[in-house]
């Protein structure tokens, strides 16, 4: 996405523009202050339709398993690269 800003009645770029976009092409201008507060409206709406957030039986002690497996590994390997193990 090409961010852009209407300075004295025109659109300015932000970002450079893609080396394929060749002069006269189309392209599509959103209000990003509008469409960001419309985006989470409807997400918020999708998410209290879900209603609350519910863990199975054993799947918190799982998560936090897997958490501290996952740290474990990582300290092995920041060990391992200072030679410490």
């Amino acid at each position: 996405m090409i961010r852009a800003m209407v300075q004295n009645g025109l659109i300015r770029p932000l970002d450079p523009l893609p080396l394929d976009w060749a002069e006269g092409r189309l392209v599509v201008v959103e209000d990003a202050e509008s469409a960001v507060s419309d985006d989470l409206d409807a997400w918020y709406q999708e998410l209290k339709r879900l209603g609350p957030a519910q863990y199975d039986p054993g799947e918190r002690e799982q998560v936090r398993a897997t958490l501290a497996e996952a740290d474990a590994q990582a300290k092995a390997l920041v060990r391992r690269g200072m030679g410490l193990s």
